[in-house]
């Protein structure tokens, strides 16, 4: 696991039941929020790990990273793009992800999402991946390529949904543009 002394426990947080009624977007942070996660954890999420156990595993590893995208959205609050998806992964992933952040995006992410390849051909990099389906030596070199297991990459999405959910429900000071941000962009869906 890349991040063995992760505690869900840490990022518990605790609050009165909020009632609403009126337009979505006029709803409270919290309840955005909360539909933004369940949303993710009941539905998303689920189903990648399904497509992983099933055999489905590039299909896991397309939905893991339309999640990061998903989030980079809120984060910034507008159409992200590479900047700002590596800026999330930053911020929110285990800090082995710090030396490849740009190869995930133009090699493993776009190669993907635009040529169905692991390898982007318009992009030089000097860094190869190893897609499995989980392994212990995620981020790790072996044989001049980088091993990307996608169960840990997917899991490693959960947890910086929850630290990021985390940070704007209970450091709303250090994180005012993150919480403008979220609005900004939760207000633009229909």
């Amino acid at each position: 696991m890349t991040l063995p002394n992760w505690k869900a426990e840490d990022y518990l947080v605790d609050f009165e039941d909020i009632v609403f009624t009126g337009k979505v977007v006029n709803a409270p942070l919290i309840m955005k929020i909360g539909w933004v996660t369940r949303y993710l954890h009941e539905v998303v999420f689920p189903d990648a790990i399904k497509a992983v156990v099933n055999g489905g595993e590039l299909s896991g590893l397309l939905l893991g990273f339309s999640i990061v995208e998903y989030l980079t959205g809120y984060f910034v609050g507008r159409n992200s793009n590479a900047k700002d998806f590596m800026a999330f992964m930053k911020k929110y992933f285990p800090v082995q992800y710090a030396p490849y952040l740009e190869a995930v995006y133009t090699q493993l992410r776009n190669g993907l999402v635009h040529n169905l390849s692991l390898r982007n051909p318009w992009i030089k990099s000097d860094i190869s991946f190893t897609l499995e389906k989980r392994s212990d030596l995620h981020l790790c070199l072996q044989d001049e390529k980088v091993i990307f297991s996608i169960y840990h990459f997917i899991e490693d999405a959960r947890r910086a949904t929850i630290m990021y959910s985390y940070d704007l429900i209970m450091k709303p000071n250090e994180s005012e543009d993150f919480a403008r941000n979220f609005h900004r962009r939760f207000n633009k869906q229909d």
